[in-house]
């Protein structure tokens, strides 16, 4: 008596294979766009569209959302547009009602300078902060007053 056993164990096996492969390009594609939070923000898809980098990172998070974001992420460094390091993150400040800014001081020059959050997003992953303007627009940036 020999028991024999199917090729493929079975029918719903082989609908389950079939399934997953049809399944992979568009289960590919959602991990690749951004959450639906990002999405219904079209300030975060213009920001992602700003920056030149060639991988844009997906999950960004504006300061505002971070809950403890001048301690959490004190002295974090922070990359233009393009994806260099230009400085270093110090703090979220209010310089007048409605205009809240990012503190970073920069690398090369040494100075501080106000941006305001608007240009700045947070990437948890990485624990960076990506500006989405240039290393030259962020070295012209005056110390005395946020940019933008």
């Amino acid at each position: 008596m020999t028991t024999r056993n199917p090729v493929l164990c079975g029918a719903a096996w082989l609908l389950l294979c079939c399934t997953t492969i049809a399944a992979t390009p568009v289960l590919a594609q959602q991990a690749a766009t951004p959450s639906a939070q990002a999405q219904d923000d079209p300030n975060d898809l213009d920001f992602a569209d700003r920056l030149l980098m060639p991988n844009v990172p997906i999950m960004l998070m504006r300061l505002e959302d971070v809950a403890d974001v001048n301690d959490d992420l004190f002295n974090m460094p922070v990359i233009d547009a393009a994806g260099y390091r230009v400085g270093h993150f110090r703090r979220v400040e209010t310089k007048a009602p409605g205009d809240v800014v990012a503190v970073i001081t920069l690398n090369g020059s040494r100075r501080t300078i106000a941006v305001l959050t608007d240009h700045v997003r947070y990437e948890s992953g990485r624990r960076l902060i990506i500006a989405d303007l240039t290393t030259f627009e962020l070295d012209r940036t005056p110390s005395e007053f946020p940019s933008g």
